[in-house]
């Protein structure tokens, strides 16, 4: 019998190859190289040990595993050069801190607590370093924060409670940290507007006032601080080591922000969106004001500002109205908060301002279906002139605007409405003109100021 070698040195020696000879060539040699293959994989078990082909526990395919603790290449690469260190985590850290250790921060609060405040912060320093990201360093860098507070440096000790929230975000002293936040931003919100320091203290809930006079007048007195450098934001204070070098104001903010972000469902979170949107409000920068009385709202309805910041929302969304040809967004945003408010507070005594509010509102509203009569009249667009006027007379019959809407479609030629078929019919259902009611424009020509620019007032009292 012919070896698959001598076949295929018979078959490549002949001229003229015989049918089928090249298949069996090919044949026999795909049987040579399965042949190799297996006995491979039965040496190489018995070369690397029972363990070299094993089932992953997680993923349940079969390979060769990793070493233990290591998930790739960079563990690897981390491992060859840590020359025999194993890398801890702050948990095991802080279990194997030697007494001595504990010894050293404890000497921090320790020499805090002696009024040692010099001393605590050159510590604090020393131990915040060396025992970064674990239970030490956490207490180290509060009690560092702690010791710049006492001093007065309340810069500093802002600095020290957002290190602490940045680098321990769950910190077990969020609560104490985030009182002294409050009371450094207080402190400098008081020396900045001295004619809001009765705002302040309302908001703070330190007046006897009730909770729906949390604000007893927003815009305050109006009084500047005799500082220059507190009128002028970019002046540097070199003289005040309590106050910031820059912006007082906008630091104060930062410290009530930082109280409602790190800890959201404290006591004093709500208290910081109040004083941070009674500020707003008081500067006249009344789109910040309505969008932290609507986190307010939104996310604190058990707060005793609850009513305040359903009030003063609706009334920095009427200020935020910038007239007729604007957007109406605001608009219709103020008259839904101030529906709302009769209907979740109806023994405010704030319901009668209220109501002349809406009144004002209504009228607005009429004001800009007006201001879309007058866009068409020049425009010379009969059509659209009637529709809109027919709108207005519908809408809100019993203003000064509907009257001037009348007079308007009755000098309209009827052949410029065909194509419109139910517009005659509604020109002869318009409600007649009422005797009297909110006044328009009537022989005045329409105002297209702003409520903001109006004799409403720009301040709301709770």
């Amino acid at each position: 019998m012919r070896t698959s070698r001598q076949e295929a040195a018979l078959c490549s020696g002949q001229r003229n190859k015989p049918p089928g000879c090249s298949h069996r060539c090919e044949t026999s040699v795909v049987r040579k190289h399965a042949r190799l293959s297996l006995l491979l994989l039965l040496l190489l078990p018995s070369a690397a040990g029972c363990a070299a082909f094993s089932r992953d526990a997680e993923t349940g395919m079969i390979g060769t595993p990793a070493p233990r603790g290591v998930n790739g290449f960079r563990d690897r690469l981390r491992d060859a050069f840590s020359f025999g260190r194993k890398e801890q985590s702050p948990l095991e850290m802080g279990r194997r801190f030697s007494p001595e250790e504990r010894r050293e921060v404890e000497l921090c609060r320790t020499t805090y607590e002696a009024g040692n405040y010099e001393e605590a912060i050159k510590l604090c320093r020393r131990a915040t370093k060396k025992f970064k990201e674990s239970s030490l360093g956490e207490e180290a860098q509060y009690y560092l924060a702690e010791s710049w507070f006492a001093l007065g440096r309340y810069a500093k000790a802002q600095d020290g409670y957002d290190q602490l929230f940045e680098d321990y975000p769950s910190t077990r002293y969020v609560e104490p940290a985030t009182r002294r936040l409050y009371t450094i931003a207080r402190a400098w919100l008081e020396v900045a507007e001295p004619g809001a320091q009765g705002t302040i203290r309302q908001v703070s809930g330190e007046s006897g006032e009730g909770a729906s006079e949390s604000v007893a007048e927003i815009a305050g007195t109006g009084e500047k601080p005799s500082d220059p450098t507190l009128r002028v934001r970019v002046l540097p204070n070199f003289h005040d080591r309590s106050r910031p070098v820059f912006d007082t104001q906008g630091r104060a903010l930062e410290c009530l922000k930082s109280i409602w972000m790190n800890d959201p469902t404290g006591p004093l979170a709500d208290d910081a969106l109040m004083l941070t949107a009674t500020y707003y409000q008081r500067h006249a920068n009344y789109v910040e004001a309505d969008r932290y009385y609507e986190i307010l709202r939104d996310e604190y309805p058990d707060s005793r500002h609850l009513e305040a910041a359903f009030v003063l929302g609706a009334h920095v969304k009427q200020m935020s109205y910038q007239g007729a040809y604007y957007e109406g967004e605001d608009l219709q945003g103020a008259r839904r908060l101030k529906e709302q408010s009769l209907q979740l507070f109806p023994v405010s005594h704030q319901n009668s301002q209220i109501r002349q509010d809406l009144d004002e509102i209504y009228l607005q509203e009429a004001e800009r279906l007006w201001a879309m009569v007058e866009y068409y009249r020049r425009k010379n667009r009969p059509r659209a002139i009637a529709i809109a006027c027919v709108r207005l007379v519908s809408e809100y019959p019993d203003t000064g605007y509907a009257r001037e809407a009348r007079s308007i479609l009755a000098t309209i030629d009827r052949s410029e409405l065909v194509g419109l078929p139910e517009l005659p019919e509604l020109l002869e259902q318009l409600p007649e003109a009422p005797a009297g009611g909110p006044e328009g424009p009537a022989g005045q020509g329409p105002p297209v100021k702003a409520v903001s620019g109006s004799d409403v007032s720009g301040r709301a009292n709770l």
